[in-house]
């Protein structure tokens, strides 16, 4: 998830609304994952999973990306969805330190699962899941059929994302990754798709945050930003001991550099500091421009999720009658402007 900069940050709220008719690049997999421990098996009796179709294959990231990637295309926001590519070497002892966490996790959620105890199954099934290959390849179907624009990133989903803004292409990035605005993202959407949702009994609000008010109020520039990134944490370094946002920001402001930093406060500079501060400068992008969007397959939809999956007819027509009022969903018999 990177470093954690709302200390630094003034949100604005905002409604879907005030992005009709722009293109947002949103970061994928965080948003699955949001799906996949929230929409999970409760109650008595179950494992606290994923929901599952009647041939045990995971749904829950199907059912969210549906909802609210036409939720948002009736509000009128053309969505682009980022996926990660190949993790650069940095990031390996982040995920290995993920990975040891889900495994401990698993063990104490297989020994709860044997004893019927399924409070604790429950609470344990959010730390365990997975966005697999098989899932990450559904979806992509998925969108296809939905007419949903999607890419493949080179490395990071929120970097290659956020570099396609800094270009233009897309209005804002949607994610909750802060390291979204080290990336030099102009623009950064949280809470996008949990818009209108609640959590903790309280709605969510979809909050901007335009990265140049920012560096103007807390009197840094992008260059600053990125060091007290890397000061704080972030996947490609664990940080310095001892210092978070607030410490960070004061640090930076006075000594100018993460190597002052270092210097004045006898902290030993991180290994492969130019290696780590490239990939936030200059991450890479596919030479390609971003994709459009199209018109949705009611057909293969109906097929893919109903006929295949078992979704529900009100389910599906939900989706549908969103994507038919933003003239998303295709007529046999009528041309549409995606048709040209």
């Amino acid at each position: 998830m990177g470093c954690n900069l709302r200390d630094l940050s003034n949100p604005e709220s905002i409604n879907l609304r005030d992005l009709s008719g722009e293109k947002v690049a949103i970061d994928t997999f965080l948003v699955a994952y949001q799906f996949i421990t929230s929409i999970r098996a409760r109650g008595e009796g179950q494992d606290g999973g994923p929901l599952r179709d009647s041939k045990g294959r995971p749904i829950s990231h199907l059912m969210g990306f549906l909802d609210r990637a036409t939720v948002m295309i009736e509000n009128g926001i053309d969505p682009i969805f980022i996926f990660d590519g190949k993790p650069h070497e940095l990031k390996m002892g982040t995920l290995k330190d993920r990975k040891a966490r889900k495994d401990d996790a698993k063990k104490r959620w297989e020994v709860a699962i044997e004893s019927e105890d399924w409070n604790t199954a429950q609470k344990l099934g959010s730390q365990i899941v997975s966005y697999t290959r098989e899932m990450v390849a559904e979806t992509k179907e998925m969108f296809d059929y939905m007419g949903v624009a999607w890419v493949e990133a080179p490395m990071e989903a929120e970097g290659a994302a956020s570099v396609h803004c800094r270009n233009g292409e897309v209005v804002a990035v949607a994610s909750q990754d802060w390291d979204v605005l080290l990336y030099g993202s102009p623009i950064m959407i949280r809470n996008l798709i949990s818009h209108g949702t609640k959590r903790f009994g309280k709605p969510v609000s979809a909050e901007r945050i335009i990265l140049k008010e920012l560096l103007i109020e807390n009197q840094i520039t992008q260059s600053q930003l990125v060091d007290l990134g890397i000061m704080i944490g972030t996947d490609f370094h664990p940080g310095i001991k001892g210092i978070g946002p607030k410490t960070g920001l004061k640090l930076i402001k006075k000594y100018g550099t993460l190597e002052e930093v270092c210097r004045e406060k006898n902290h030993e500079v991180p290994d492969d500091i130019g290696k780590i501060r490239d990939i936030f400068h200059n991450h890479p992008i596919n030479s390609k421009s971003l994709p459009s969007s199209s018109m949705a397959d009611e057909g293969k939809l109906r097929n893919f999720l109903q006929e295949e999956r078992g979704f529900s007819d009100a389910r599906l027509k939900r989706a549908l009658d969103r994507l038919k009022s933003a003239g998303r969903l295709r007529d046999p018999e009528q041309a549409s402007i995606f048709d040209f």
